[in-house]
């Protein structure tokens, strides 16, 4: 099925609520289908997104030069001089131009022709009717117009004489095949006009979670002057609008009186484009539109959605529920979605009863929290992704004329992180260790990972899996081995994971990095990082091979000399071989511009560091890197444990696998770490079972709880020790230990 969107032409930067439905909408249809393509009031080129990925496609020689006619060129003057006798604002000509424009159509006919489209779907009815002449010219295709409000209502509520457009945009309704209504109100009001229900289908707008469930809104406050005790709300949306215009003027001379005579020193940001300045005021910051709409969600104690007039769903709303936000809503302003109120979100209509809940909301950190997560909860079911696979389902007759709220409230996943305390923090966004294959051309006297080469099918198995990645937040993917390098379809990898919006590792031993590097410099791979555990001869002992140093020094070097603006990290696996070297790796990682980070071998019993000697370097080492590097110093408790843990000292240790971070093998095994080949930690299959489905199971569910409540023996010293700490505030150690 492929389909072509016909919209407005102020797609990028995608900065407005219409922009960022159209613009998802197309990314997602892509990846879950065929090449979606756009259609705007550009006469030059058409939009083709891939995968995810927009390009820019030139229109034939004969189709920009027949929308030269003179005639052609006149019908888009008639066709503004028709609008204004039908009642339509002047600055709203360019939405509802389409119905009369014979360019227009000619285009929509133009890329139906070209690209083979099966249906035409107008955003706003405005594009209907270039969509229903482009579908009668195409054999098989149909035609489809979104309502994103209903129109003619949202120009009454402005004052506009509605009664003939309410006419033409009627008989546009009625002449398309099916209208995608985002709310069941706005599907009412259709119905209510005449429009025939069965080809109303209900699908609400989305959300990107991937985007907004990785927020962290640290800087915010300073930026904006804004004291770090302050209690902070927060507001966005294209602020001309008038429904939000309406919103602004409602926070200021209603909702701000109210809060500030208990709390003097609150102040709200309000984000978008061409903020009210008639409504400025003292507690009001107007940054105009931000480019990290997601830190500023991040960084408010609660958000506010005050919205009285318009329809649809708001996609604001959504964005907020995404990141974990506490929100405070009007009932107009939570059109559109089925949540429970006092659960997902607080509602109130007037002042006095809004200003009472932010009040209460900023006084209890903990009643914020558990807002939040179950906001995030609730928004997670509606991840653009979902909202795709709703709109190819119905055009296929799958729950056509329905309402699919059920079917996204049905979908709901279980809260990942109810078990941890309600303050936490994320210490990371969602991460996924791939071990994209077996195989390693070194053979490392503490892994086995080098024998019995196999590789996992890329095409077939990993491109599905991430679109599943991205649905339940994953924002991060590091890709491990074996050496990833060894695997043929590695940067088809890459490049999947980055059109899905993913930041990208590739952890390796850079021997093959000159093999390829023509591949990684085009990869836009976002960080490499290096094992290197010693100086020469000593690493190469580790490593079971001579001269495997000299070839991942060149490596290394390569990469930062040629790709200067990538971050590059350097490894160093601890053993009792190379505890003397720690050091100076360290220093080598300084020279060349790499972070450092480090870690005692695991589960290699032989070499760990037993004996007084190698304690004393060990705690010698750790204190000198730590005076030059803070990382090191604020994890000097965890690296002092390190020792302990190869004398069998630890016991289990607590994570947050399952929660921060999880890992796919390539035979498709769900763990909730890097730890490979431990069968007692295997949670499923994600080739068997979807990475979406096993994610909210119960058995994952379970594994999740018990390694915050019991821990875990499987002999882990690493990373998401820390992690824990920084996440939860407490030690990574069982309570019963720690107190020992």
């Amino acid at each position: 099925m492929r389909i072509c969107i016909l919209t407005r032409g102020d797609l990028f930067p995608t900065d407005h609520g219409a922009a960022v439905k159209i613009v998802r909408t197309a990314e997602a249809l892509s990846i879950a289908g065929e090449p979606c393509c756009v259609v705007t009031d550009d006469p030059a080129v058409y939009l083709r997104f891939v995968d995810g990925v927009c390009q820019r496609v030139a229109y034939p020689p004969k189709v920009r030069a027949a929308q030269e006619w003179p005639l052609v060129r006149r019908g888009g003057r008639f066709a503004e001089g028709l609008l204004g006798r039908l009642g339509y604002p002047a600055e709203e000509y360019f939405l509802y131009r389409p119905m009369f424009d014979v360019a227009w159509w000619m285009r929509a006919i133009a890329v139906g022709e070209l690209e083979g489209i099966t249906v035409f779907q107008a955003e706003f009815p405005g594009y209907g009717v270039p969509a229903w002449v482009a579908s009668r010219f195409c054999d098989g295709a149909t035609s489809s117009v979104v309502q994103h409000n209903v129109e003619w209502e949202r120009l009454g509520d402005f004052g506009h004489d509605v009664s003939k457009i309410r006419a033409i945009e009627q008989f546009v309704l009625g002449r398309v095949d099916d209208v995608i209504a985002v709310s069941v109100d706005d599907k009412a009001r259709m119905v209510n006009a005449g429009t025939e229900q069965g080809k109303i289908t209900v699908i609400p707008h989305g959300v990107d979670l991937a985007r907004f469930g990785s927020a962290v809104g640290a800087d915010i406050r300073s930026v904006h002057g804004i004291a770090a005790t302050a209690p902070l709300l927060f507001f966005h949306g294209t602020l001309h609008y008038w429904p939000n215009t309406q919103a602004v003027r409602f926070i200021v001379e209603k909702l701000l009186p109210v809060l500030l005579a208990s709390k003097p020193d609150l102040r709200i940001i309000i984000a978008g484009q061409n903020p009210p300045k008639y409504y400025e005021h003292p507690a009001v910051v107007t940054p105009g539109s931000v480019d990290r709409l997601e830190d500023y969600i991040a960084a408010a104690d609660v958000c506010v959605c005050p919205v009285f007039a318009g329809g649809g769903t708001r996609m604001k709303l959504l964005e907020y529920m995404a990141a974990g936000a506490a929100v405070v809503s009007s009932t107009k302003g939570a059109e559109g979605i089925q949540y429970r109120p006092g659960v997902e979100l607080e509602i109130a209509d007037d002042a006095q009863a809004m200003a009472h809940l932010i009040s209460a909301l900023i006084d209890d950190p903990s009643r914020r929290a558990s807002l939040g997560r179950a906001a995030r909860n609730f928004a997670r079911a509606y991840d653009w992704s979902a909202v795709a696979e709703a709109s190819l389902k119905m055009y296929g007759g799958d729950g056509r004329g329905e309402d699919w709220n059920p079917r996204f409230s049905a979908a709901q996943r279980p809260i990942v992180d109810a078990h941890l305390p309600a303050d936490r923090v994320m210490a990371k966004p969602l991460t996924m260790l791939l071990l994209i294959n077996r195989g390693c051309n070194l053979r490392c006297s503490f892994c086995d990972l080098w024998a019995d080469p196999e590789h996992m099918d890329v095409p077939g198995r990993l491109i599905p899996l991430l679109d599943q990645a991205v649905a339940i937040g994953t924002k991060t993917l590091v890709i491990t081995g074996g050496e990833p390098f060894m695997h043929p379809d590695l940067f088809v990898a890459v490049a999947a994971a980055k059109a899905r919006g993913m930041s990208v590792n590739i952890t390796t031993n850079g021997t093959l990095i000159d093999k390829r590097f023509d591949e990684l410099v085009a990869s836009g791979v976002d960080s490499l990082s290096f094992s290197i555990d010693g100086l020469g001869p000593t690493h190469d002992e580790l490593r079971g091979q001579i001269g495997a140093f000299k070839r991942t020094m060149k490596g290394l070097k390569r990469v930062r000399q040629t790709l200067p603006e990538m971050a590059v990290s350097i490894y160093c696996v601890v053993t009792a071989k190379n505890v003397g070297e720690l050091t100076d790796v360290f220093a080598l990682a300084q020279s060349h511009g790499a972070q450092f980070d480090f870690w005692p071998v695991n589960d290699a019993p032989d070499l760990y560091l037993k004996t007084p000697k190698d304690r004393a370097t060990w705690a010698s080492a750790v204190a000198e890197i730590a005076q030059q590097d803070l990382s090191v110093a604020a994890r000097a408790e965890y690296y002092g444990l390190a020792t302990d843990y190869h004398a069998g000292g630890l016991g289990t240790v607590r994570c947050l696998g399952l929660v921060e971070q999880y890992g796919v093998t390539y035979q498709g095994d769900l763990i909730p770490c890097c730890v490979w080949g431990k069968p007692e930690l295997v949670v499923g299959n994600v080739f068997e079972q979807p990475l979406s489905e096993l994610w909210a199971s119960n058995t994952a569910c379970s594994v999740r709880t018990d390694l915050f409540r019991d821990g875990c023996a499987v002999g882990c010293y690493n990373h998401s020790l820390y992690e824990f700490e920084l996440g939860t505030g407490m030690s990574f150690q069982l309570p019963e230990l720690s107190a020992t």
